[in-house]
């Protein structure tokens, strides 16, 4: 509208200008062309406006999808050259932990010659079931089953025979194979009266009579070391034949002297022995194992019984010793045991000693047998004793 007023003030101030008349017909028929005119060029102009707006808006969203395919293909680069850093660093990681070829060899020799129970007892499943204990397993705990058919070096006896003239005859007296081929309740108790003699290397004679013992059932029984057919390096002279004799450490300073039976994994724990040959060299052998000048006083005032009575004390006395064991008490010049003449005695039966933590059951069972009267005796049972008066 503006051009149209400003057109109109230039043709007034020209009618003035040159003293003219202008007629109000020839006025309005001016307004109406001038009005028309800037109609359509303001038409002209809005659509024109319009049109660059869309084309404006077109470029934009171009260059938004263009941007927009940019860092997509960006996100994929980075991605995948992320991938192939990971792969390469894990590849070296691989290269730097794998061990050479020479010590992985040496590994596998050495795991090839050391024992492996495990894989015997894996190789025993389905072969043998004469070997699985009479009662079952626990929820909690696999059954550890070993073939011992196939552990026929670690079952092999230790040999050291008698071969002098007079090895031969202060060991003629032993007794046989036959003695110790009987069950573990009933050599225990046969045992007691029995002589264990014993040769050093230096040729003293060592004697004493067996006053005390006590049984342990293998197997099925929660305080034997071959419990639930346990077999370890250990353990494995209570699965060879009777008369094979069992030692071994306890508290890490302390031996115990065991024989084995009949029966799987069953044996006699040696706890008493009476004095009766080579008195001073025992007492010798227990007073010198304290370095105490105290001690060493104390010990030297120890009576005759009191230097075997006890499953350590014994071993002491005797020198008897982990390397000992596997030797056959039939065959070994070392350690034999003897027949002997003795007065008739009571046999005491009564629970062990030191398994209060295996159950009522086998806490409680009369597995421990003693000489009645015997001052030699680790450590007397007044109510078994009472009941056998009684009976």
């Amino acid at each position: 509208m503006l051009p149209v007023i400003s057109n109109l003030k230039t043709l007034v101030n020209r009618g003035i200008l040159n003293n003219q008349t202008i007629s109000r017909q020839t006025f309005n028929s001016f307004i109406a062309v001038r009005f028309t005119t800037c109609i359509t060029l303001m038409k002209r102009t809005r659509s024109t406006l319009k049109t660059h707006s869309v084309e404006e808006k077109n470029i934009d969203d171009i260059d938004t999808d263009e941007m927009k395919t940019k860092s997509k293909g960006v996100e994929e680069n980075s991605v995948v050259q992320n991938k192939n850093f990971k792969d390469k660093e894990l590849s070296n990681t691989a290269e730097t932990l794998k061990p050479p070829v020479e010590n992985v060899q040496n590994l596998e020799q050495k795991q090839t010659n050391k024992l492996n129970f495990k894989s015997l007892r894996d190789r025993s499943k389905g072969i043998d079931k004469e070997l699985q204990p009479n009662i079952p397993p626990p929820k909690s705990k696999p059954r550890a089953v070993v073939d011992l058919k196939m552990m026929k070096e670690e079952l092999k006896q230790l040999e050291d025979p008698p071969l002098t003239a007079w090895e031969k005859k202060i060991c003629s007296n032993r007794l046989p194979y036959s003695f110790f081929d009987c069950p573990c309740e009933e050599l225990a108790q046969n045992l007691l009266g029995k002589v264990l003699v014993r040769c050093l290397e230096n040729g003293t004679i060592l004697k004493g009579r067996i006053v005390e013992t006590e049984g342990y059932l293998g197997v099925i029984d929660k305080a034997s070391h071959t419990y639930q057919n346990k077999v370890t390096p250990r353990n494995i002279p209570m699965y060879m034949p009777p008369g094979t004799i069992y030692i071994y450490m306890t508290y890490g300073m302390y031996h115990c002297f065991n024989i084995s039976s009949q029966g799987e994994g069953c044996a006699v724990l040696i706890r008493a022995v009476e004095p009766l040959e080579g008195i001073g060299y025992m007492t010798n052998q227990r007073t010198s194992k304290r370095s105490s000048s105290a001690s060493k006083k104390l010990l030297k005032d120890l009576k005759e019984h009191e230097l075997c009575n006890g499953p350590s004390k014994l071993c002491m006395a005797f020198q008897l010793h982990k390397n000992h064991s596997k030797y056959s008490l039939c065959s070994w010049k070392g350690l034999w045991i003897e027949n002997a003449e003795i007065e008739k005695f009571n046999i005491v039966k009564c629970r062990r000693i030191g398994i209060d933590n295996y159950g009522e059951e086998w806490t409680n069972k009369p597995l421990r047998y003693y000489i009645y009267g015997n001052r030699a005796v680790s450590k007397r049972n007044k109510e078994a004793e009472k009941y056998l008066e009684l009976n």
